[in-house]
């Protein structure tokens, strides 16, 4: 088993020939170049893996097939951090009884959920990748475009993501903000398992009912409803609209700014009543520097009120 790392930012294809240059102004880069992807999700009719917060997954790269099972874990702002287990295989259909007992839930019928097996999309892309060595550690970076496909469905793929691979965890922030400070990135909530599922109709994004409470809660209701808005722009022309999700989305900047004044953040309390603000006016905030800033910012303490960032090193 290993814990998965990284940061996942959106970013147009139009923008990716300037990674080389600015990866190489925080450290020394490792040029992988590009290798296809072609990935199966698989799950069973009644989404057994999505309800455990599983996701399951076989890949075929260079010619070989890789199985693997993500876990529940972190996420909020720009980071996923979930524990993963990788193991080869021979075909595309995933072998369930090859992996540990420990990670099933207690009474899974292993079996009975391998004959329930059915493949429900699939994510198909090139992947460009560099290693990043800087203050002793090594960074993982990668960019993808491609396609969710689900039957007939596709959604394009185009994404930069930066994983530790081992050393200090600070490197990976510190990087992050200073392409955040020269590309025109999105912070990227949804992974590519959630698009897969959203796009085959298993999935449904929902708003929250109740009031969040506590800075994660808010977090990703902020964040939920910024994946909303984006998902559903291509079908609304009038921004009027569209208006309500922006208030709701001033909303919880609102609620996370008195979260944070509360706990005596009063900075990031003040950056995120302005882009409250700034939302209550109509202004997109979504795409803009100062918003994904942020949003990286609260990854970096939430991390550090839980103890896993000061000191943290994988190896």
């Amino acid at each position: 088993m290993s814990i998965e790392l990284e940061l996942k930012f959106l970013l147009a294809p139009a923008h990716s020939d300037l990674l080389p240059a600015l990866l190489a102004s925080c450290g020394r880069i490792t040029d992988s170049g590009p290798v296809a992807l072609l990935n199966a999700y698989y799950d069973t009719p009644d989404n057994w893996f999505r309800r455990q917060n599983m996701g399951l997954r076989t890949r075929l790269k260079n010619g070989c097939f890789e199985q693997t099972i993500k876990l529940a874990g972190q996420q909020h702002g720009a980071l996923q951090a979930r524990p993963e287990f990788n193991l080869p295989t021979s075909d595309i259909v995933p072998d369930l009884a090859a992996f540990p007992l420990e990670i099933w839930p207690a009474d899974t019928d292993i079996q009975a959920l391998q004959q329930q097996l059915t493949e429900i999309f699939r994510t198909d892309f090139i992947r460009h990748s560099w290693q990043l060595a800087c203050d002793g550690t090594v960074l993982d970076v990668v960019y993808d475009t491609g396609d969710v496909i689900a039957g007939t469905k596709t959604e394009a793929i185009a994404e930069l993501e930066l994983e530790l691979l081992n050393g200090n965890v600070n490197p990976l922030f510190s990087v992050a903000e200073q392409l955040i400070s020269k590309l025109p990135l999105r912070t990227g909530w949804l992974s590519k398992a959630a698009r897969g599922y959203l796009l085959a109709d298993k999935q449904q994004l929902s708003m929250p009912v109740a009031e969040p409470q506590g800075l994660i809660a808010n977090l990703s209701a902020l964040q939920c409803v910024e994946a909303v808005y984006y998902r559903q722009l291509s079908n609304v022309a009038e921004l009027q609209l569209q208006l309500p999700l922006l208030e709701q989305a001033s909303h919880y900047l609102q609620r996370l700014s008195a979260e944070l004044n509360t706990l005596q953040f009063s900075g990031y309390s003040q950056q995120a009543s302005t882009l409250a603000g700034q939302l209550s006016q109509g202004v997109v905030v979504f795409e803009l520097k100062a918003y994904n800033s942020f949003l990286l910012a609260l990854s970096v303490l939430l991390l550090q009120q839980s103890g896993v960032l000061t000191g943290q090193e994988k190896s």
